[in-house]
């Protein structure tokens, strides 16, 4: 297993040309006593990963095992006291812990050398009042802290109070995702702004219950907005800025924007408020956001919003890099993501809607840069669109791809109907330019055909060249069966696969694959 983990994460490594006199002195020394070598392979390994190294040798466990406890997830449990009091020197993360364990919190974290702090969210304030009040005090002793996620009720005044003292008493911070789980005052987030200006991350998360919103409301967050255009600039990088009610959006997104002049990362979640997008564009063409290149957004259902999108996208000074996008794109906003973004692109994500089959053709051919690809393609039923399926893919580099293929169903599959039907037409079109991708080192394919494995016209032995992949995925269909044939066939036309995803298969699949691919890792349940 030592060959095995060398084998896989030594070449990545970039080692320096010279060692120190010192380091080149000792006998035997390894990439594992070298504090620096030994994070950056632990970063690649599971906790399962870590806990197998641990359980090989003496050895073994000393270069592991701090790697195993850095990082403690409290998931559907609670903190055991136990484990912080014995590990606490390797413990650096606590994720997913409640804040209703007050007691616990109290007595181990504040003693704790913690980088990273995650407490469950909450919403709608289930869980919080009665714990955060003691919460809040203690995080003001953990003064390592560089990364916090909360979910605070910031409506009452005494949690406000503490929570600023709470930030103002860690100096190392500089990364917060706060949510705020009710309707929270103008003056309050513009206290929070001016708390957070030397962060680097920042995600503000507003409830979308407004409690009714009265006109002094307005007035008050009009007056804030006044405030917040005037406060220093901002050293944020990243900002995600979620919010369901207009007023919030409005007065507080809006001149935010103006004042992070070093913002890479942008996610604006499903935008409320037409006048958000006007006024980014007028940003972006102000030249007051040049550094931005990834950008998270949706809500704009309306085509006319899509147009100012679109129009939008030559200000961005050097290209979008990243676009994750809630919607189906336009012809507009597809033919602007090619015009003005085909050299800069690499990763394109549609996250929720449907698209056609004819808008991925034109994505994937005008945009040579890909390198991350994601979308549900609609079943050609669904579309007139006509597809022309000699429109070749030219991202060749491509790496990682997930298609979901929303009503391509085997139904007419072995029937005289299928062969030369138009579904037929489309996925052997789908498929033959999926099989050029030489690249592709992640493939998720999303789709209930029972014809995708080695049988007559079945589309697995298509992907022989794809000697690069690491991760298959079949996502989505009820026809799993898998067996010794597609075992073999992976293991002699895939080289590098580390991990197969297939939740139905008999044991005769995973037998023949971990004979002679033990690394592999076959998962049987994936949360996308």
């Amino acid at each position: 297993m030592r060959g095995a983990v060398l084998k896989l994460f030594l070449p990545s490594l970039q080692l320096p040309l010279c060692l120190p006199h010192q380091l080149l002195a000792m006998e035997k020394i390894t990439p594992f006593d070298i504090p620096l070598l030994n994070n950056e392979i632990c970063q690649y390994l599971s906790r399962e990963d870590l806990a197998r190294c641990v359980l090989v040798s003496k050895v073994w466990s000393a270069w592991f095992f701090p790697a195993l406890w850095r990082d403690l997830d409290c998931r559907n449990k609670k903190p055991d006291t136990l484990i912080l009091t014995r590990q606490r020197g390797h413990i650096r993360g606590v994720r997913n812990i409640s804040m209703e364990c007050a007691r616990v919190i109290r007595e181990q974290l504040g003693t704790l050398d913690l980088r990273r702090l995650e407490f469950k969210k909450y919403f709608r304030g289930l869980g919080v009042h009665r714990a955060e009040i003691r919460v809040l005090p203690v995080l003001e002793r953990i003064t390592t802290l560089q990364h916090l996620q909360v979910s605070l009720s910031l409506d009452r005044d005494n949690i406000y109070q503490q929570w600023i003292r709470t930030l103002e008493a860690l100096p190392h911070l500089e990364s917060l995702c706060l949510t705020c789980v009710r309707f929270v005052e103008g003056k309050a987030i513009q206290g929070i702004l001016t708390s957070c200006c030397r962060f680097v991350r920042l995600s503000l998360e507003f409830s979308d219950e407004d409690d009714g919103v009265q006109e002094e409301d307005e007035q008050e967050y009009r007056g804030t907005k006044a405030v917040i255009e005037q406060i220093p600039e901002m050293r944020l990088r990243e900002l995600a800025f979620l919010s369901g009610i207009n007023l919030v959006e409005e007065n507080i997104l809006q001149p935010l924007l103006e004042r992070c002049p070093r913002m890479e990362k942008l996610d604006l979640g499903w935008i409320r408020h037409d006048s958000t997008l006007r006024h980014l564009s007028k940003t972006l063409k102000e030249n007051k956001l040049p550094k931005l290149r990834h950008l998270t957004m949706g809500g704009l259902y309306d085509s006319h919003f899509q147009a100012a999108f679109a129009e939008m996208l030559p200000h961005v000074e050097f290209g979008m890099q990243s676009l994750v996008f809630h919607n189906s794109p336009t012809e507009a906003l597809t033919q602007s993501l090619i015009l003005n973004n085909s050299s800069s692109l690499t990763n394109l994500d549609f996250d929720y809607p449907d698209i056609s089959l004819g808008t991925v053709s034109k994505l994937m051919a005008g945009l040579p840069n890909l390198q991350s690809f994601n979308s549900t393609i609609q079943a050609y039923y669904y579309t007139s669109e006509a597809v022309p399926v000699d429109r070749h893919w030219e991202c060749v580099n491509l790496k990682n791809l997930r298609l979901r293929l929303r009503g391509y169903s085997s139904s007419a599959i072995g029937g005289s109907r299928w062969i030369g039907s138009r579904q037929k037409i489309y996925l052997d079109y789908v498929f033959s330019e999926v099989a050029k991708l030489a690249c592709l080192q992640e493939l998720i394919i999303g789709c209930d055909l029972k014809n995708m494995y080695l049988k007559k016209h079945g589309y697995l032995a298509r992907l022989a060249d794809l000697k690069q992949l690491k991760v298959f995925d079949l996502a989505n269909t009820s026809h799993k069966t898998f067996g010794k044939q597609e075992a073999l066939w992976m293991i002699k036309n895939w080289p590098k696969l580390l991990q197969v995803y297939e939740p139905g298969a008999p044991e005769i699949f995973r037998e023949t694959l971990l004979a002679k691919r033990p690394l592999v890792e076959i998962i049987t349940r994936r949360h996308y």
